[in-house]
């Protein structure tokens, strides 16, 4: 499921089962979701940065 984030958003946890290894800033308007055990960020004009993580419970 992709989110799009309506603000800037500094994120170190997403759904609070995924934390990353380092902060990342999502822009107001991009999308972002999980795929792979990373966190993908669409940052438009056909490029999505990559972002590593870990998955916890």
């Amino acid at each position: 499921m992709r989110v799009t984030a309506d603000r800037m958003v500094l994120l170190t946890v997403v759904n609070r089962w995924f934390h990353l290894r380092e902060p990342t800033f999502v822009g107001a308007g991009q999308s972002y979701w999980i795929e792979a055990g990373e966190l993908c960020v669409d940052r438009g004009g056909g490029r999505v940065s990559r972002h590593c993580g870990d998955m916890c419970r």
